[in-house]
């Protein structure tokens, strides 16, 4: 079988039933699954998309009111059924070469403890003890220099 799909930006809205669904396990409402930084004119979203249908997100969210050399990767997921085919690291890898060429030159995400080793096998580098976020678990401070 070809894993075959694209990935481009899409929208912040595009990435909401993705996020309730992977994210917050369908347990909360859609409308918080939204974060602050999703309309910053700095921040982006790139889908993966297969047969018309977004099977894998990824935010790069800009934190502050201009643009930063710094952002932070959030709100990364892929629908069960499209996992370990390359989806999320082609997310990264895309994502990568758009910060290139804005110049960014870190990147930083809180990685889920089970997401952990996807993270560092994709050049992340772990950067502090592990701390608890309620209601969804274990996370560890994870960041990546933008060559």
């Amino acid at each position: 079988m070809i894993n075959y799909f694209k990935i481009r930006k899409i929208l912040a809205k595009d990435t909401l039933p993705i996020r309730q669904l992977v994210l917050r396990d369908g347990k909360i409402p859609i409308k918080h699954c939204e974060f602050e930084d999703d309309n910053n004119p700095f921040s982006f979203h790139l889908g993966a998309i297969k047969e018309n249908k977004i099977i894998g997100i990824i935010s790069i969210l800009n934190q502050s009111s201009s643009i930063s050399k710094i952002k932070r990767l959030r709100g990364m997921a892929v629908l069960e059924g499209y996992r370990k085919i390359g989806v999320g690291s082609n997310l990264i890898i895309e994502a990568e070469k758009i910060l290139q060429n804005s110049k960014t030159n870190l990147i930083w995400l809180n990685a889920r403890e089970k997401a952990l080793s996807f993270y560092l096998k994709n050049g992340f580098k772990m950067i502090n003890d592990p701390f608890t976020i309620e209601n969804i678990g274990i996370h560890y401070k994870c960041e990546k220099k933008i060559k």
